[in-house]
């Protein structure tokens, strides 16, 4: 994958300070393993500009019981809330929260799912930028859009299909290796037939993304056929946002499960292996 492929995924600090007001910053800082927005690290501190984004409140749906912990947001709620930000089809967008954090990728994952055309995670997170920063809320109010929704931009998985991605060994679970398997941790399971890729190691202890070519060898590994479009799920369809934005980057159409194992477990039709 070129240069220019991930350029269009990534955005450096030093080139985000130098953007101009038409760039719509996002911030989703969330707290783990409390597992809850940090609105308190966003009003301490965070980029000029930048909007306070609720990965519950604002990136997904009315959970059941049986779809999942954060299902996809009713598609007219999810254009009010685009509309709020200020930002159109055509807008340039920049999301971030803390280095290695899935909780942007959602926001990146949704966004160009809704349509919007250019949008890019921060390169390293929160911690790689080392510029002011602006406390409490922002200072100027961007005015609201009026964008259009238009679902779809990327694709999902339905809780139906993904026994056909595992048994064609198309299904990666992005959570860590611990909760995917482990034979003393009672929460710990996977979908049968899915197969480990933990997104926390396409990253750097510094919190960037690893060279293409580190990630080509371990997707490899996994066996990826050529021209395939995996599925990628975890506990909630934030971490595996996050895995299908690596695949992006590299050129893969990866799918989203959006339900993940909060959905899948919920049947008790369906079990989870250790």
């Amino acid at each position: 994958m070129s240069e220019g492929a991930r350029a269009a995924h990534l955005v450096g600090a030093t080139e985000l300070s130098a953007s101009g007001p038409e760039t719509v910053v996002l911030d989703v800082r969330h707290v783990m393993p409390a597992d809850h927005p940090d609105r308190d690290g966003y009003l301490a501190g965070h980029i000029p500009g930048a909007q306070f984004v609720d990965v519950d409140a604002d990136l997904a749906g009315v959970s059941t019981g049986r779809n999942g912990r954060r299902p996809l947001p009713d598609a007219a709620q999810f254009e009010k809330t685009v509309r709020r930000w200020g930002i159109d089809r055509d807008t340039p967008v920049v999301v971030y929260g803390a280095a290695r954090s899935p909780a942007p990728a959602r926001a990146w994952w949704l966004l160009r799912w809704a349509g919007v055309e250019s949008v890019r995670l921060l390169d390293g997170g929160f911690q790689a930028w080392t510029g002011e920063l602006e406390p409490g809320e922002p200072t100027a109010v961007r005015p609201e859009s009026d964008f259009t929704i238009a679902p779809g931009g990327l694709p999902v998985v339905e809780v139906g299909d993904v026994p056909a991605f595992a048994e064609r060994g198309l299904l990666f679970d992005a959570r860590p290796a611990s909760k995917f398997s482990h034979p003393t941790d009672a929460g710990a399971g996977h979908i049968p037939g899915a197969r480990s890729a933990p997104v926390a190691e396409f990253f750097d202890a510094a919190g960037f993304l690893l060279p293409d070519e580190a990630l080509r060898e371990r997707f490899a590994a996994l066996g990826i056929p050529a021209g395939s479009e995996p599925a990628a799920y975890c506990g909630t369809g934030v971490a595996a946002a996050l895995e299908v934005f690596v695949l992006s980057v590299l050129g893969v159409k990866a799918r989203l499960y959006v339900g993940s194992a909060s959905e899948w477990a919920a049947d008790p039709s369906r079990v989870l292996v250790r």
